[in-house]
């Protein structure tokens, strides 16, 4: 199976997806290094927020077949850099989580990921009411077809 490296702000539900689609228990936790699991690398939100530690995102994008970069709707600044996408070899996905809030703004959210170099469509989703999980769900079974072949 083909892995994906999931990288977003602090508080982007990263884990939170991840748990979701791996059909585990739900819960907040907050990442403190990153998580290897048979699918996915989970990144600390730091990762992103912290310039100095972009060398480490860039290492893990070497060891996956896709990036998928979160953007909480919730959030009207973004700490991904202009073009961020641009610096990885392999292909992006966007993200937009917590749709369902009450604060949400997806047209901003697709905005700054935009902004980042990164290509629409997003995924717009919500653990909450599940929205947009089973395309995600899709995605994910269609890349493990392509790597066991």
């Amino acid at each position: 199976m083909g892995k994906i490296l999931l990288i977003g702000g602090i508080g982007a539900g990263k884990t939170s997806l991840k748990q979701m689609l791996m059909n585990e228990h739900v819960s907040y936790r907050k990442t403190q290094m990153l998580d290897y699991s048979k699918v996915f690398i989970d990144c600390p939100g730091e990762y992103l927020e912290i310039p100095r530690f972009y060398h480490v995102l860039i290492d893990a994008s070497h060891l996956v077949s896709e990036i998928w970069a979160l953007h909480d709707a919730t959030k009207q600044r973004t700490f991904y850099p202009p073009k961020f996408a641009k610096v990885f070899n392999k292909p992006i996905i966007g993200i937009i989580t917590k749709v369902d809030l009450e604060n949400a703004n997806v047209e901003k959210a697709a905005s700054l990921l935009s902004y980042a170099g990164i290509e629409a469509p997003f995924y717009s989703t919500s653990i909450m009411d599940k929205e947009g999980i089973a395309s995600l769900r899709i995605r994910l079974e269609a890349l493990n077809e392509l790597h066991n072949h």
